[in-house]
């Protein structure tokens, strides 16, 4: 049996006589784990006990499944699934019970009934002799206690919280005492309704069913371009074929939906079932409501912004074989579609599609999969691949196992700006000053996009040259101006910018660097006729309220709109007729091998923002790197330039997709112990090393480990890391050198304080 928690081994329990005909492999089952109760899953049946408890004494300590899980009849992971997580779990060195967890049905919150105190005869007879100065023994608190409750005309009682106003002290201590004394009685209210799960009803409502959802139908359906006749024609040779095949649609998303939904249509009338992935909840509710459009009631949604409740409702409709298309992010992936035909992984470039925490799987990897799997077809989608899908195809191409389709979209007029060439420290250049007011002028609309929030990157002191930084996080504190705030972007630490540094006490403290709030009130003082709004996690801290600036400017409401990353998610913002991009090299100085490939798909984003060259769109891009790869492909449009040059840069210094990369961690509050941990870490691998096949002469070594070494980021939120990087051309040799150390580092987990992350195939090295 497997369990939902960190941990690597499985566990044996007896089967009670009365469960003996209901429990099956994948059976989710309630069972005692120390002094908790908690829902197991059956990866295995067997009529003798394992060896470990052959003996009669071993015997006895085995426990016995105390049910099935609630709600549930047997089945609660297909054995399709359960294999999937296993998979999982030896790709990402995760463990499996972790995994598993993802292919789980979401557990929905249980609302207890308020707890009540209430006095009884014996209580009031206890008030009443201590007021009489009798033998009875009571503390003041305890007097004070039974006397509030003895007074209150209250049938159902006072509640704790009630009871604690105006007290000091153990309030709770003592009236369990008074309980244990049979002086007063705990419990909820008379003719409250027992424990039930939370829904989207209010509390002491009806309790509700949750139910599907019909079609919205205030959603106007998209208007979707015709899908190509090639591509159909190829598409059901695919699908005849039987075989499980990638393909790659490079397009623009409406073009990407199109050829998803024409997908869907060949799927569903060969009665096999879809799944389509969007890393953004925005895209895929508008996907899902476009697909119900069409199949109404056999389309679901799901993903984790959704109540616990209709989460919970829409796994148990697609389990029931009710839904034939599910629509949702990265989680449902491991959604409970039986006779998987078709998977679509939109933005398959998207770094949303990694998981952050354990199990830190890659959606798009789970996809390849699931394909396998059932033989389905694998559709991956982007206006961009990533450099692993774009090598992928060229791979793919000389088995005839992938297929690529381009797509081209209606592009604007690009320029660039040579910042070398304008006065230092410039932020808007003459060019995009007279950009921005021709557009503004013309009522065609402006977004400028510059990835920085905040008036500055940081406040530097002009006598030692020191910035200021996070007490908890060794990064630089941003600046902001208008709230006169320093704050930290990652724990949210928050302070008044100091009068001196510091370091030296210096008074000559200067905002260096620039961001989207300096970027505003620039524009304020030059362009003061125009409406601006600025959409970055500082003035949309919210889904809701970055929904609002988004429909705003959809009505038209803004003349220019500035904004960082969230320009570019969600739907697509309406095209304009002028885009800038304000320092379009910022994120190419970033410490991670995936720079270059981040700003080219960001500045293709961005780009895609203004109209088409023939409806006068035009972008101006400012950079002080005009000849790099990634600059120079969008401004010549030409993306084969960017691709060719960085994959040979990748292969020269042995980077993913050529090596596969296992980023390890250690972390702590005391940096000495989290220092000797990731020595001792590192003295593990280079053992297990030798234990691995030695290379041919002359061939690459299969496995390189670097490190330990402190982490870009030494110290994020008060606990110090260390980071170590196994490399390796064949994944499985660095999986094997890794799985070798991991039960012996982890053992003092938990006890020292430590924690030991693995991420297999990493997309940040921060």
């Amino acid at each position: 049996m497997l369990v939902p928690r960190h941990l690597r081994q499985t566990f044996t329990y007896r089967i009670p006589a009365p469960l003996r005909q209901h429990v099956t492999v994948g059976s989710g089952v309630l069972v005692p784990f120390g002094a908790s109760t908690i829902r197991g899953v059956v990866i295995d049946l067997t009529p003798t006990p394992p060896p470990a408890f052959s003996k009669p004494v071993a015997m006895a300590r085995l426990k016995d499944i105390l049910s099935l899980a609630a709600g549930q009849d047997g089945g609660i992971a297909s054995p399709d699934l359960l294999d999937l997580t296993r998979l999982v779990s030896e790709r990402y060195l995760a463990p499996w019970g972790q995994c598993l967890r993802l292919a789980l049905p979401p557990p929905v919150p249980v609302i207890k009934p308020s707890q009540y105190y209430r006095i009884t005869e014996e209580g009031r007879t206890a008030v009443q002799q201590a007021e009489g100065a009798t033998s009875t023994k009571l503390s003041a608190q305890a007097h004070e206690l039974l006397a509030r409750l003895a007074a209150t005309s209250r049938r159902k009682g006072l509640t704790l919280a009630t009871l604690r106003r105006g007290l000091d002290g153990p309030v709770a201590r003592t009236l369990a005492d008074l309980k244990r004394r049979s002086l007063l009685q705990e419990g909820p209210a008379e003719g409250a309704a027992p424990s039930q799960p939370r829904t989207g009803a209010r509390r002491g409502g009806p309790s509700q069913v949750p139910m599907q959802a019909e079609p919205d139908q205030s959603f106007r359906p998209l208007a979707l371009p015709v899908v190509p006749p090639l591509w159909q024609e190829r598409l059901q040779a695919d699908l005849r074929s039987g075989d499980s095949k990638t393909l790659l649609l490079q397009a623009p998303f409406l073009d990407r939906l199109a050829g998803y939904l024409c997908a869907a249509q060949e799927v569903l009338a060969r009665h096999r079932t879809a799944l389509i992935i969007s890393p953004d909840m925005t895209r895929a509710s508008v996907i899902a409501k476009t697909a119900q459009a069409r199949w109404g009631r056999h389309v679901e949604l799901l993903h984790s912004a959704l109540a616990p409740s209709a989460r919970e409702a829409a796994w148990r409709r697609i389990q029931a074989r009710e839904v034939s298309l599910v629509v949702g992010t990265r989680s449902a992936s491991f959604a409970p579609l039986a006779a998987l035909g078709l998977i679509c992984m939109d933005q398959e470039d998207d770094p949303s599609l990694k998981e952050e925490q354990e199990p830190r799987y890659h959606a798009r990897d789970v996809a390849k999969l699931r394909a396998a799997q059932h033989g389905a077809l694998l559709l991956l989608g982007s206006a961009h691949p990533s450099l692993e899908t774009w090598q992928a195809m060229a791979d793919g191409e000389k088995t005839g196992r992938v297929l690529s389709v381009a797509i081209a979209p209606q592009t604007p007029a690009i320029h660039v700006i040579d910042l070398r060439r304008t006065p230092y420290g410039t932020v808007l250049s003459q060019s995009m000053l007279d950009g921005i007011k021709a557009a503004v002028a013309a009522k065609t609309g402006v977004a400028l996009f510059l990835n920085r929030k905040g008036f500055a990157s940081a406040l530097l002191c002009r006598d030692c040259g020191n910035a200021l930084q996070c007490p908890q996080c060794s990064v630089s504190l941003t600046y902001y101006r208008q709230s006169a705030a320093l704050a930290c972007r990652y724990c949210g630490t928050s302070a008044p910018p100091p009068d001196t540094c510091p370091t030296c006490q210096g008074a000559r403290l200067e905002p260096v660097g620039s961001g989207t709030e300096r970027l505003e009130e620039m524009l304020r003082r030059l362009v003061p006729q125009a409406s601006i709004a600025r959409l970055d996690r500082d003035q949309a801290k919210t889904q809701s309220q970055a929904d609002r600036v988004r429909a705003e400017a959809v009505a038209g409401k803004w003349d220019i709109l500035i904004g960082t990353q969230m320009l570019l998610q969600s739907f697509p913002l309406p095209r304009v007729g002028f885009v800038g991009i304000a320092n379009a090299d910022a994120g190419l100085h970033a410490a991670d091998f995936r720079a270059a490939e981040r700003t080219y798909h960001a500045l293709l984003d961005a780009a895609s923002l203004a109209k088409p060259a023939d409806e006068e769109g035009t972008v101006l891009i400012q950079t002080s790197l005009p000849s790099h790869h990634a600059i120079a492909a969008v401004a010549q449009q030409n993306p084969s330039l960017f691709y060719e040059q960085e994959l040979l840069s990748r292969q020269a210094l042995g980077y993913p997709p050529f090596t596969h990369l296992i980023s390890l961690q250690v972390s702590g509050t005391q940096a000495g112990a989290v220092k000797q941990a990731a020595m001792r870490w590192g003295k593990l691998l280079n053992q297990a090393m030798q234990t691995a096949p030695k290379p041919a002469p002359g061939a690459t070594e299969p496995v390189t480990i670097l490190g330990p070494v402190p982490a870009q980021h030494a110290q994020l939120r008060g606990r110090h890391r260390y980071q170590l990087l196994v490399k390796a051309v064949n994944a499985e040799q660095a999986r094997h050198t890794v799985k070798a150390t991991l039960d012996e580092m982890e053992r003092t987990r938990g006890k020292s304080g430590l924690r030991f992350d693995v991420d297999v195939d990493p997309l940040e090295m921060l």
